[in-house]
């Protein structure tokens, strides 16, 4: 890994955890190994690579919205539900990129909210797009029903999605999990031709 790579897996994962304001640059140098003044050859400022930070969470989680839809699905139904599934798994993994989002997409620190709210907030457009033209290509075969929207569909589809990511901070992987498979149930029947 290199060290810019480094710093910013550090940075996230002390920002998560300790917030904007309880990370300071001499802790994200500790954890990388570097001395102060080599971690500001890399970052002016912590304002910066929190930015960085932020903008790398928004462009992995369209990637990772992307490469749900990359299984092993012989159909629309298997292809969409192992994608939900994908989702689900992730929500419950607590790793340090989700634990940054929600805490920063609800609580952003001052000054930055506009910036990190409109990072955010593009980057879940951008994965309801992707969703919405897996929708748009299964209703073109006639596998899901004409009667909602992809918009809709995708809506509704990140609703549940939300709906389980509070679930993580009091329930274990397997409720999790089977509440996800509930909520599956019912959307498929809705959204299924």
């Amino acid at each position: 890994m290199h060290t810019k790579e480094k710093i910013l897996m550090e940075g996230m994962e002390l920002f998560a955890t300790l917030g904007y304001n309880g990370t300071s640059m001499t802790k994200i140098a500790d954890r990388v190994g570097l001395q102060k003044s080599s971690l500001y050859a890399h970052y002016s400022s912590k304002e910066e690579l929190f930015m960085d930070v932020t903008t790398k969470i928004a462009a992995d989680y369209v990637h990772f919205v992307k490469s749900t839809f990359e299984n092993d699905g012989q159909t629309t139904a298997e292809k969409f539900h192992l994608s939900f599934q994908a989702h689900v798994k992730d929500l419950a993994n607590h790793d340090s990129s989700i634990e940054f989002y929600n805490r920063f997409s609800s609580y952003p620190p001052k000054g930055f909210e506009n910036s990190i709210l409109g990072l955010l907030r593009n980057s879940e457009e951008q994965a309801r797009a992707v969703f919405k033209e897996k929708i748009e290509k299964a209703q073109e075969a006639g596998d899901i029903t004409d009667e909602i929207s992809p918009e809709e569909a995708a809506h509704a589809f990140y609703g549940l999605l939300d709906g389980l990511s509070y679930e993580t901070s009091y329930y274990n992987i397997d409720i999790i999990e089977r509440h996800g498979e509930f909520m599956w149930k019912v959307f498929w029947r809705g959204v299924k031709a």
